[in-house]
């Protein structure tokens, strides 16, 4: 029974509105959308189509009655390190591994199976053995199948429902595929990692990775691009040294990209004497007066003037001392040899009560040793409160969304002004002229003008580029955009 409304029905959409005034022609348009791209590439849709029986109707049925641990070794050689919480489970097994393990996988063992050729793949090995129940366009599928490699694809152009051109990282060459899918939510400068299935003058992905790569990876790939050359005994890359000798370097490395990029846990946190941060918060018993033991912790501030700080202490409406707040300050910087002095923490003074703040343990030990030095038997340690990074972010105080919307509206009227857009457009064309002339570390700090004159500068151009334009597409303000054309034109880029 159909759930699809009738013409004079209410719309489903919840308007109240009749559905043929409502949503009844939208949904017409794309039925007759979807029928006229099905219509209008019977070679895509056919090579899909042989795509699904093969895997569904003759693979899936074998590996059924293979050992069940071979899934589970396949697993363990396919992920050498722990996978990304980002990654969709269901889409990996689905979309990734199950083609990888039927067309990649080189099982090194029988697993007793009889007449199982442990150095094919499954998909090798189903076609030695039941090839009979295999039509002619089913066995040139799994023939062409067994000749894809992996690789890493940077995409150039996108053409929604149609097709994307890509750049093979590792081979320098250019395909346009046949894709739908993709390209709703693949943009120029994204890497993918994927497979490319050619096969009756169509090319189309098979087995694509379900999280696209960063484009600030470019250059990245192209580092590992010399590796692999070394790895492959100096030799040219080719297809077939991808597929054969170097799949395990080319799946192990996008996990470990794959990881770094997606992963969302914070970067260790060191301060500037190498210490891991983790704020403290130490509590102390005094018996002097605050005046008293300001000017006993004098020197832990290198200041010899206790005026300075008790004209910024806080006073009740009497005019007695509520609380005085003083740095702890040590001469000098292990990290910065240009700084005066490093803030080790910080120290309030209440009645009766002495607070410590410091950054990490080992500038809370420090502090306690120093205050009992200077203020010996006048004071008693209670306790310390310790958080983490992550912890002392979620107890700050969050801005309200009011604050937000009112600053957001000033940085816009600002930026409407004529005379902040002339500024912006000159700071901005004077950093572009000077940019071909400064050291870039994505660059192996070779200037712009430089890389642009040997090949392999020419790729880390195109691909700092490709950056570039993938990080404007989240500017909201264009005047800060790179013109890519203009600078690829002043490099002779094509």
């Amino acid at each position: 029974m159909s759930n699809t409304p009738g013409r004079n029905d209410p719309c489903s959409c919840g308007s109240n509105v009749k559905y043929k005034k409502c949503c009844m022609l939208k949904a017409e348009s794309e039925a007759r959308k979807a029928h006229s791209l099905e219509v209008s590439d019977f070679a895509w849709h056919n090579l899909r189509a042989l795509e699904g029986k093969v895997i569904d109707e003759h693979l899936i049925p074998y590996i059924s009655t293979l050992p069940k641990d071979m899934t589970h070794v396949a697993m363990d050689d396919l992920l050498t390190e722990e996978m990304s919480d980002s990654i969709d489970q269901e889409l990996f097994l689905d979309q990734f591994f199950l083609p990888w393990f039927l067309f990649n996988w080189i099982p090194g063992e029988n697993f007793g199976i009889k007449n199982f050729n442990p150095d094919k793949t499954i998909a090798e090995n189903y076609l030695k053995i039941h090839q009979d129940k295999l039509s002619k366009v089913e066995r040139e599928f799994c023939e062409a199948m067994s000749k894809t490699y992996y690789s890493f694809y940077v995409v150039l152009a996108v053409e929604i429902d149609k097709s994307l051109t890509v750049r093979d990282i590792l081979l320098g060459t250019t395909h346009t595929t046949k894709e739908r899918q993709g390209t709703h939510h693949l943009k120029r400068g994204d890497i993918i990692f994927s497979r490319i299935l050619k096969l009756n003058d169509q090319s189309i992905f098979i087995g694509m990775a379900p999280l696209s790569i960063p484009s600030q990876y470019g250059t990245t790939l192209l580092d590992f691009r010399k590796w692999l050359k070394e790895e492959n005994d100096g030799r040219k890359l080719t297809a077939k040294a991808l597929r054969n000798e170097l799949d395990f370097e080319l799946t192990s490395y996008f996990f470990h990209i794959i990881n770094e990029a997606y992963s969302k846990k914070m970067p260790t946190l060191c301060n500037t004497d190498g210490e891991l941060i983790q704020f403290s918060k130490s509590y102390f018993k005094i018996t002097l007066s605050m005046a008293d033991t300001l000017q006993k912790l004098l020197p832990l501030t290198l200041s010899k003037d206790k005026e300075e700080f008790l004209s910024e202490a806080e006073y009740d409406k009497s005019g007695r001392i509520q609380s005085i707040a003083l740095p702890w300050l040590k001469k000098g910087n292990k990290k910065h040899k240009s700084w005066d002095n490093t803030v080790m923490g910080h120290i309030t003074l209440e009645q009766g009560k002495l607070i410590l703040e410091t950054n990490s343990m080992e500038r809370s030990e420090r502090g306690k040793q120093l205050l009992l030095k200077y203020l010996s038997s006048n004071i008693s340690f209670k306790q310390t409160l310790i958080e983490s990074p992550e912890q002392k972010l979620k107890s700050l105080p969050q801005e309200s969304s009011s604050a937000n919307d009112t600053a957001n509206q000033q940085t816009q009227d600002l930026m409407q002004q004529a005379e902040v857009q002339e500024y912006i457009k000159q700071m901005t064309k004077n950093h572009w002229d000077n940019w071909f002339t400064t050291k870039i570390p994505a660059l192996e700090n070779k200037t712009p003008k430089q890389a642009a004159k040997t090949k392999a500068g020419r790729e880390m151009l195109e691909a700092l580029l490709l950056q570039y334009e993938s990080h404007d597409q989240k500017r909201s303000n264009n005047l800060l955009k790179a013109d890519t054309n203009y600078l690829r034109a002043e490099l002779g880029l094509s």
